[in-house]
């Protein structure tokens, strides 16, 4: 028969291997706080100006990526990452923008060809991937409003440059997130008044210091929502005044900005101005921000392949960004010495 000493023995044991086990996991969860912490200084610290320094944009869409769940995670354990997934959602959202870009292409060259059926599939493939770039980047928007808290109209204290950068790209986010969310037929569901919290919030900003893009930013809006420009706001000229501080500190997101809200517009002439202006100032890039700049980039070459592509049936030749189809050509000259 068990002894009652015995079944004690037995009840003290089992506290004692529950008590290690619980303080194993507690140490685990200070353990995990502490990585997650260190990652996240590491991210904002060095990450962060490494990839803003770099040129390659893929680069940047895959590391969007494949980072974003690794430090979200450490959000569980009571590391606060959310201020670098602002950043994060929007260079994960950017591989799907360009998808997307793909799909479109593919229907407008199905378009010209009288090709129904594969329009109508490429159409679907681009709301499709419209609306998980409108999930990302309203995400990114919305950790940006959780991080900085701001109070009606005010703006919120932003006290580094850093954290103007996080204000600033988080806001250009969530313009971005209702775009692509009227591609995809509103299925996200991102607020409508959206646009006019990123109007208010590019007020926060220097626009000499951050290129002129916020009001860039807010011209774009101006120009699609009219009723939020204010009284007597000439929407174009502050693009063009974004365009050229953009191309003076070497960041050419007005241009791009100005590019787009032409594109959108069906403003033939000064689309082909934005794009040939944009193109035509490359070589004074602030190569501390060149990924914005290539992003920019990419915004503006997409326009040019549409573009093209409209026309043609083809998207902007290798090399030829700034130039149209229509362009006059002078006659090659003919060296007889080559056809021998």
């Amino acid at each position: 028969m068990v002894s009652f000493a015995c079944v004690r023995s037995v009840k003290a044991l089992r506290l004692t291997v529950f008590g290690v086990a619980l303080a194993a996991l507690q140490g685990c969860g200070m353990i995990y706080k502490t990585t997650g912490d260190v990652l996240v200084s590491f991210g904002r610290s060095e990450m962060v100006p490494y990839m803003m320094s770099d040129d390659d944009s893929r680069i940047a869409c895959a590391a969007g990526e494949a980072q974003t769940p690794l430090l979200m995670s450490f959000g569980r354990v009571g590391a606060h990452p959310d201020k670098l997934a602002v950043l994060l959602y929007v260079t994960a959202a950017s591989c799907t923008d360009a998808l997307a870009a793909e799909e479109e292409l593919r229907y407008l060259r199905a378009v010209k060809q009288g090709n129904v059926a594969e329009a109508q599939d490429a159409r679907t493939a681009q709301k499709r991937y419209a609306a998980i770039s409108a999930r990302r980047q309203h995400e990114s928007y919305r950790r940006m409003i959780g991080v900085y808290n701001p109070k009606g109209e005010e703006c919120p204290k932003l006290k580094s440059d850093f954290d103007q950068l996080v204000w600033l790209i988080g806001n250009l986010g969530g313009v971005q997130a209702l775009v692509n969310d009227g591609v995809a037929d509103g299925t996200v569901g991102v607020p409508r008044d959206l646009a006019a919290k990123v109007e208010r919030g590019m007020t926060c900003l220097d626009n000499e210091q951050w290129w002129g893009a916020p009001r860039g930013i807010r011209a774009s809006i101006w120009n699609l929502l009219p009723m939020l420009a204010p009284k007597n706001a000439e929407p174009w000229k502050e693009l063009e005044a974004s365009s050229e501080r953009g191309f003076k500190s070497g960041v050419r997101l007005g241009s791009a900005m100005y590019a787009l809200a032409a594109y959108s517009k069906g403003d033939n002439e000064r689309m082909r101005k934005a794009i040939r202006d944009f193109a035509a100032n490359d070589k004074n890039i602030n190569a501390d921000y060149r990924i914005i700049d290539i992003m920019a980039g990419t915004m503006v070459q997409t326009i040019s392949d549409k573009a093209w592509t409209e026309a043609t049936g083809k998207r902007t030749p290798l090399g030829g960004l700034g130039t149209f189809w229509d362009d006059a050509r002078a006659t090659p000259s003919v060296n007889i010495d080559d056809l021998l």
